[in-house]
């Protein structure tokens, strides 16, 4: 029996080298793809003016950033922007707390249609503990945010007009608006909406019902309309 061992070895066929210029074309086509890689890292635009990242800067609690980003959309007119500049100028979040100034913010916003401004000047001017009360601009800018949909305003808005404060007492209107805020589900405005239609007669209740189904119509119409787009 013949030892393996003393068996010719077989001659090793090495596969050859790729020539000089494909190990060059491999070579520049991963640098290629490295400097592409890291230059799309360089150069992908941070998303310093977007709205979301502020506001995700803001929520991590990152006050003198979100300020820088806030302030840089505000500057191009960002409703959204201005209305957070104003909540953090009125709490006093990385900057001293100024309700004047933050006012002046939310009523920019507010013109913007920024509900959450509207309802916020109107919820300051009605409450008038930080500011001196003035329940005309309350009503008028509670009144924009409940047309708006904001039911709270639709609540503050029923009140005000079932007592009868920055305006004469309107039953009917009280209705109506306690009317629109209990859709919400809101026990509360549901409670106020039943106390104001049992203060009318029956003219006026029929009356009353018929205004709240107008208010939402109307609020129907203005919610659709397109929201501002986010500038960039």
């Amino acid at each position: 029996m013949t030892d393996s061992a003393s068996k010719p070895l077989l001659p090793v066929h090495k596969p050859p080298w790729p020539p000089a210029p494909t190990i060059f074309l491999v070579v520049i086509t991963a640098l290629v793809i490295g400097s592409f890689q890291e230059y799309r890292l360089r150069t992908a635009t941070p998303p310093q003016t977007n709205l979301e990242f502020a506001e995700h800067v803001f929520q991590t609690g990152d006050d003198q950033t979100a300020l820088k980003l806030f302030g840089e959309l505000a500057n191009k007119n960002n409703p959204n922007a201005e209305y957070w500049l104003g909540h953090m100028n009125e709490i006093g979040l990385g900057v001293p707390r100024d309700v004047t100034k933050a006012i002046g913010l939310y009523k920019k916003a507010a013109e913007q249609n920024v509900v959450a401004a509207e309802a916020r000047i109107g919820g300051l001017y009605s409450n008038g503990d930080l500011v001196t009360p003035d329940f005309s601009q309350a009503k008028s800018y509670l009144e924009r945010a409940a047309y708006h949909a904001d039911p709270r305003s639709a609540i503050l808005l029923g009140q005000m007009y079932r007592i009868g404060i920055g305006t004469a007492v309107d039953q009917k209107q009280a209705y109506a608006w306690s009317e629109v805020a209990s859709f919400e589900g809101s026990e509360f405005a549901a409670r106020e909406r039943d106390s104001s239609l049992h203060d009318l007669d029956v003219i006026d209740q029929q009356a009353a019902v018929a205004h709240a189904h107008d208010i939402m119509k109307e609020i129907k119409q203005k919610t659709t309309v397109p929201q501002v787009p986010e500038a960039k």
